[in-house]
């Protein structure tokens, strides 16, 4: 192994261990991970001087007597992210640490436009949002922007974006009126992210995102699975109407055009929280089409279920309504599975309800600093680029 990659994996060690026992002392973490005191020395000051770790406490030398030893502890702003999630008819940009807790939000209604005035306006909504939570600047590593559409992972640009019409759009676009880098992302992958956040200890899982449109994100052994071109995880175009309704994508019979959020909002005002309450209720024309939808929904999960053998997120909106109605949903894949089936084993909603994309968005920059933990001074400036390469590493060893 390269010295450069013998540095990344012990300063990530050091740091994860201290993070997973929330404060350990020098001798703690030389100990447990086999590594010198006087290397483990040198890597705490550096993380002391970035501001990523601060000394905890003095805890009891014992009986023995001596020094008290020092206990070091992370520090969860230590570096901050912004997440942007565009939609058809609104903006929302939140701020989230580095243990995934969101420390200030900001939502504003606006269509959105191909235009540099509503890519102006959505770096005005963060400057908003920074500036009246005081967010502290030289700790932000970025904006993630997520927006619906494919988008190249070489390239950084959106090649389908056929619900906001957004083809085309770079990271650059946003990036022009951001002091930050900016990364353009897929709504659902940054969904399935805030979701698959490596603390919950799923290791192969399968994200539905029932939301305006619909979308998947596929985690397979720890890591988003990206498939051979841009479109994996695309569940909203799995057909399961031979000839069905019209999709947005120009099909028929796509599991989008029967099993978006829409389809149950449209029967309540519009609203998918009046469909549920009423629902709740006892409501008989909501339960029949709560029946309509969980059916074509159970087709859909029997698919991913075959296909991939793993536990299946209910995310997006209507995810983070279903919890309490998920028995007859749970009956129905069981009965469309060719061995005994327990659904309850593998199906579930989501854990993550509030405003998972904008979440998931900011946390890509979070989960590309924790992989390294580089950068002294995130730098500022658009790139339309994939990746988040660091322009200056932490510890120069």
């Amino acid at each position: 192994m390269k010295t450069s990659g013998i540095r990344k994996r012990t300063r990530r060690a050091i740091y994860d261990f201290i993070r997973e026992r929330g404060m350990a002392t020098k001798n703690d973490i030389a100990g447990a991970l086999g590594i010198s005191l006087p290397t483990v020395s040198k890597y705490l000051t550096h993380f002391m001087e970035a501001g990523l770790l601060e000394q905890g406490a003095k805890l009891s030398s014992g009986s023995n007597g001596g020094r008290s030893p020092i206990a070091y502890a992370c520090v969860a702003d230590g570096r901050l992210a912004v997440g942007v999630d565009v939609t058809q008819d609104r903006v929302t940009c939140l701020v989230v640490n580095l243990e995934r807790q969101v420390l200030c939000q900001r939502q504003a209604h606006r269509d959105f436009a191909r235009s540099d005035d509503y890519f102006a306006f959505v770096g005005a909504e963060v400057e908003t949002l920074l500036a009246d939570a005081g967010v502290d600047r030289d700790r932000i590593l970025g904006v993630g922007v997520a927006v619906p559409g494919l988008i190249s992972e070489t390239t950084g640009q959106v090649t389908y974006g056929r619900v906001i019409d957004n083809y085309g759009i770079t990271a650059a676009d946003f990036g022009r009126h951001l002091r930050f880098r900016t990364r353009l992302l897929h709504d659902s992958d940054a969904a399935g992210l805030a979701e698959f956040w490596p603390d919950h200890g799923v290791d192969n899982a399968f994200y539905i995102s029932l939301s305006k449109s619909i979308g998947g994100s596929v985690l397979i052994n720890g890591e988003i699975y990206r498939g051979d071109g841009e479109f994996a995880g695309e569940i909203g175009h799995l057909r399961i109407h031979q000839g069905g309704r019209r999709c947005y994508c120009g099909q028929n019979g796509c599991m989008d055009a029967y099993c978006n959020a829409s389809v149950l909002a449209r029967h309540a005002d519009g609203s998918l929280e009046g469909f549920f309450s009423r629902l709740g209720d006892g409501d008989d024309t909501l339960s029949d089409v709560w029946d309509r939808y969980t059916s074509d929904l159970a087709q859909a999960i029997h698919n991913i279920r075959v296909l991939f053998g793993c536990t299946i997120i209910l995310g997006g909106d209507v995810g983070a309504h279903i919890r309490d109605h998920m028995t007859p949903l749970r009956s129905k894949v069981d009965r469309l599975s060719f061995l005994a089936s327990h659904s309850e084993t593998f199906l579930v909603p989501c854990s993550y309800t509030t405003q998972p994309v904008a979440t998931g968005a900011a946390l890509y920059l979070v989960d590309e600093f924790r992989q390294d933990l580089g950068p002294g001074q995130p730098r500022a400036g658009g790139t339309s680029g994939r990746a988040l390469r660091k322009a200056v590493p932490l510890a120069s060893y």
